[in-house]
């Protein structure tokens, strides 16, 4: 188990600085780049304010989630888990869900991957907010989960971007490749967690027989 923790968050760290190479295209925009084009005549308007704060937020939620998840660093080190937690919960609240939500409005390919986004975004918004309220009122377990949900929600870009990849290696680049990632970036994942949280109580229920 450790050793596909590890796996997880080199994975992570590889499509984030992965992400993060493609800033140069964003700074200033160039309309060229994959993510940018076709979006010139929308972009100087409010989407813009919704951009850039959501290229910060992202790949810094990302870092501090594997921080606030290491048992090791909760253990002994729960002051600095407190406040790197209030910044994640300020990050995800303030910035990355608002700036998501509203970049919704603007994908490309479709009303399906607006609704996916938009709804992402607001699923994020709910396990973040009830992980920090579960926190406050010290139920540390439900705590836990939550914000479990909330990390695995905020990998979506990383599987968003793992799934397109898939499809450019095996040469199966349609329009629908794309809406079907929209979907299935953050509601496979979700369902597998929580299909594993489910076989795992039950293991731990079931009585050890002689």
């Amino acid at each position: 188990m450790n050793v596909l923790r590890w796996v997880g968050c080199l994975l992570i760290l590889k499509v984030t600085i992965d992400i993060l190479k493609n800033y140069p295209g964003y700074l200033p925009p160039d309309f060229t780049t994959d993510f940018l084009r076709g979006r010139e005549s929308e972009f100087f308007g409010v989407y813009q304010w919704a951009f850039y704060p959501h290229l910060l937020a992202g790949p810094l939620s990302l870092v501090l989630g594997m921080v606030l998840l290491s048992k090791r660093i909760r253990q002994h080190y729960p002051r600095w888990h407190r406040r790197v937690g209030k910044l994640q919960v300020a990050c995800t609240l303030l910035v990355l869900v608002p700036s998501g939500f509203w970049m919704a409005f603007y994908a490309q390919e479709g009303l399906s991957v607006k609704i996916a986004f938009a709804l992402l975004a607001i699923a994020t918004g709910m396990t973040t907010w009830f992980g920090w309220n579960a926190a406050v009122r010290k139920e540390f377990a439900k705590h836990r989960l939550w914000m479990l949900r909330s990390y695995v929600l905020l990998c979506s870009a990383v599987f968003l971007r793992l799934i397109g990849g898939a499809f450019v290696i095996t040469g199966i680049e349609e329009e629908w490749t794309y809406r079907m990632a929209a979907w299935v970036c953050w509601l496979v994942p979700l369902a597998v967690f929580e299909l594993t949280r489910i076989g795992t109580k039950k293991r731990k229920r079931v009585p050890i027989t002689q």
